[in-house]
């Protein structure tokens, strides 16, 4: 039993929900109110979530790294592939989504909060993020999942995020980075591969 720490509707919580549930690991969530992480604090020396405490009181911290940590408290079903090239590949998505993805929505969402925001700027990035939506329905012509025919971390890092896209709306209570994604990913009639992935993964089951 793994005890983890959460927000609700993080991103990155669910990330590790998925690859939890993956491993058929059990968690016991422990909520948090976004606006009082003392507690998160306090565990793990850092506000952000998910934090996972493991048996003998090691505390992980990130949540690709916590999926990754996963990987070796339980190699089977793999979510990083064993071929050089796949994993290369894998490791590769997983840093472009984390480093140069996320970027746009972030900084549309500082614009936003900025007492002088860049118009100018806050439109290319949502240019930038619309035009995201054709990168992932490209990745999935070559097999059902974004790195081809198999299952991979590089799925669960971006579901999480790219899940946004199929909604109408998000909840009241969503943080504005969630807003933000419904507004400039929004599907529409276009991308079939991409809202196809986002059903399959959405039907898998969640720690």
């Amino acid at each position: 039993m793994l005890r983890a720490h959460r927000i609700p509707h993080s991103t990155n919580v669910e990330r590790v929900a998925l690859a939890a549930a993956r491993k058929g690991l059990e968690v016991d969530w422990v909520d948090h109110d976004p606006l009082d992480r003392s507690s998160v604090r306090a565990i793990s020396g850092q506000d952000l979530v998910p934090v996972v405490e493991l048996d003998g009181g090691e505390v992980l911290i990130d949540s690709m790294a916590i999926v990754e940590r996963f990987e070796t408290m339980v190699p089977e079903p793999r979510l990083y592939p064993l071929e050089p090239g796949a994993r290369a590949r894998a490791d590769v998505f997983i840093a472009w989504f984390n480093g140069v993805w996320k970027v746009a929505p972030n900084a549309i969402e500082s614009e936003e909060a900025s007492a002088s925001p860049d118009g100018d700027r806050s439109r290319r990035l949502a240019a930038e993020l619309a035009g995201s939506r054709a990168i992932f329905d490209g990745l999935l012509a070559d097999g059902p999942f974004l790195l081809g025919a198999e299952l991979t971390a590089a799925d669960v890092c971006a579901f999480p995020f790219l899940k946004w896209a199929a909604l109408s709306s998000a909840p009241p209570d969503a943080p504005r980075f969630e807003h933000i994604l419904v507004a400039h990913l929004a599907l529409g009639d276009r991308y079939s591969r991409l809202r196809a992935w986002i059903e399959r993964m959405d039907d898998l089951p969640r720690a």
